[in-house]
C-alpha cells in the first residue's frame, strides 16, 4: 500500500504533449492530503479495531466465565436442593419413627398403669372386705364381751355371793362419792 510520502515523491516525466505541471501538482497535493487523512484514519481505525477486539475477547472470556459460573451455580443449587430434600425426608422419617416409638411407649405405659390400677382396685376391694370383716368381728366381740347385762347375769349365775359383795361395794362407794368400777348394770352411783 502506498503511503502519503510515496505519493509526494512521485515524479512524472514530461512528454511531448503532457499534462500541465501545475494542475498535476495541485491534484497530487490534494490527493496526498486526502490520502494522508484516509491513511491516518485507517491507522486509527485499525488501532480502534484492535482495542475493540481485545475488549471483545475480554468480554467473551468474562461471558464464558459467567456462563460457567452460572452453570456451576445451577448445578450446585440443584445439588443443594436435592441434598436438602433428602435431609428433609430423613428428618421427617426420623420424626415419624420417634413418634411411633413414643406412641408404643405410651401404649405400654398406659397398659401397665391400667394393670397396676386394676391390681390396686382389687387390693383395695380385698382390703375393704377384710377391714369390713375385721370391723364386723370386732363388733361381734364387742357385742358379746361388752354387753354388761350378759356379763352380770353370768357373774350372778356362777357366783351369786360375789355379785352380792360387788353390789354392796358399789353402794358404799356411791354413798361416799367414789364411783365404782364394777357396778351392777342399771344401778347408778350417785355423787
Amino acid at each position: 500500500m502506498l503511503t502519503p510520502i510515496d505519493l509526494e515523491n512521485v515524479f512524472f516525466r514530461r512528454g511531448v504533449r503532457g499534462y500541465r505541471v501545475s494542475e498535476v501538482q495541485e491534484f497530487m497535493s490534494r490527493l496526498t492530503q486526502d490520502y494522508e487523512h484516509l491513511y491516518r484514519e485507517n491507522i486509527e481505525l485499525k488501532e480502534q479495531i484492535e482495542t475493540l477486539n481485545n475488549k471483545l475477547n475480554q468480554y467473551i472470556l468474562v461471558e464464558e466465565t459467567l456462563r460457567n459460573t452460572m452453570l456451576m451455580a445451577q448445578e450446585t443449587a440443584e445439588e443443594v436442593k436435592t441434598a436438602a430434600k433428602k435431609q428433609a425426608e430423613l428428618i421427617i422419617q426420623e420424626a415419624k419413627d420417634q413418634a411411633e416409638d413414643i406412641k408404643r411407649q405410651i401404649r405400654v405405659e398406659t397398659e401397665n398403669e391400667l394393670k397396676n390400677l386394676a391390681i390396686l382396685k382389687n387390693q383395695t376391694e380385698f382390703f375393704r372386705c377384710q377391714f369390713k370383716s375385721f370391723l364386723n368381728g370386732l363388733l361381734e366381740i364387742a357385742d358379746r364381751q361388752l354387753d354388761l347385762n350378759v356379763i352380770w347375769e353370768q357373774v350372778e349365775k356362777r357366783n351369786p355371793e360375789a355379785a352380792r359383795v360387788l353390789r354392796e361395794t358399789n353402794q358404799e362407794r356411791a354413798e361416799t362419792g367414789i364411783n365404782g368400777v364394777n357396778k351392777e348394770p342399771g344401778i347408778e352411783a350417785s355423787g
